[in-house]
């Protein structure tokens, strides 16, 4: 659990609150992790080649819609 909030922390915006901040802090954890997965060495070089592509996305429970995050 320790190692989770670890890597989710540097994601959370202490300047916003409640709904925003979780919002805020979900969106920069998908952006964080497709950013370390593209730099694993494994995959940058499929991902250079054109033959891979890390995309970030997060699912809406209330929607049932995915969003892809740019």
């Amino acid at each position: 659990m320790r190692y989770l909030a670890d890597q989710i922390r540097p994601a959370i915006d202490r300047r916003l609150r409640g709904d925003a901040r979780v919002d805020a802090a979900v969106t920069a954890n998908v952006r964080l992790v497709r950013s370390r997965l593209a730099a694993e060495p494994d995959l940058a070089g499929r991902i250079s080649a054109g033959h891979l592509a890390v995309v970030g996305a997060r699912y809406e429970l209330a929607t049932q819609r995915v969003h892809r995050i740019h």
